[in-house]
């Protein structure tokens, strides 16, 4: 089963719109954020550059608590990053407010452990996320498949193999997607170099080329002399 991981706790500062710009802020290592949701009045927050840099994978994962200037703690669940088109470097964050008691919708990473041992095969995994329902805190880090168990070419796994605790976690599929396979085990490709052929001329072609090399090589017969 895979365990769920314990709620990281993000540390942020009050923001006051009014007097603090964007650009003044982005420019001092701040990212300006806010917080919304459960029909609450949204805060406006910002975040330390380096710290979301450094613990981007925490603040993407799931469940977390964002601890304002006031010492409390609100669980929230991340709902975008903004980032710079040519740097990628984030611009706002938007952190969305979950009720603990209350199960929500989510979509976890799936991936693939262990190790595939059919010779000339590749794993194909169908889809890199799964939708579920669980309280925030069930949320797992990620739902895994394990694939050393493939044994041949045509081989498939599906729903029934994945690893996660179906106690706490219900996968949001439609009966379809639930029969269909998440990993195929299929036949590598071979690459196979292309060779440029030039192609024959047809008879026509064959003709005017003829033409022109007696027009522009070799000169045509003198008529006889009477």
């Amino acid at each position: 089963m895979t365990a769920t991981v314990a709620p990281f706790k993000f540390h942020v500062s009050n923001r006051d719109i009014s007097s603090e710009p964007v650009a003044k802020m982005l420019k001092n290592g701040d990212i300006p954020a806010n917080i919304f949701g459960l029909s609450k009045p949204s805060i406006s927050i910002k975040c330390p550059k380096k710290l979301v840099q450094k613990y981007r994978e925490d603040i993407e994962s799931g469940l977390l608590y964002v601890v304002l200037d006031s010492k409390e703690e609100v669980p929230v669940l991340l709902e975008e990053i903004q980032t710079h088109p040519v740097t990628r470097e984030p611009l706002h964050i938007t952190f969305k407010r979950v009720n603990l008691a209350q199960k929500i919708d989510s979509d976890v990473p799936l991936e693939t452990i262990g190790e595939c041992e059919v010779k000339g095969a590749n794993v194909l995994l169908v889809r890199d996320e799964l939708p579920i329902e669980s309280l925030p805190s069930d949320i797992p880090e990620r739902i895994t498949i394990d694939i050393s168990s493939l044994t041949e070419i045509g081989q498939t796994l599906g729903v029934a193999d994945l690893q996660f605790d179906r106690a706490k976690v219900v996968l949001r599929l439609s009966e379809e997607e639930m029969e269909a396979p998440l990993v195929i085990v299929q036949m590598q490709k071979e690459e196979v170099e292309e060779v440029a052929v030039e192609a024959a001329p047809t008879e026509g072609e064959a003709a005017a080329d003829g033409g022109a090399a007696t027009a522009e090589g070799t000169p045509a017969a003198e008529p006889a002399k009477e």
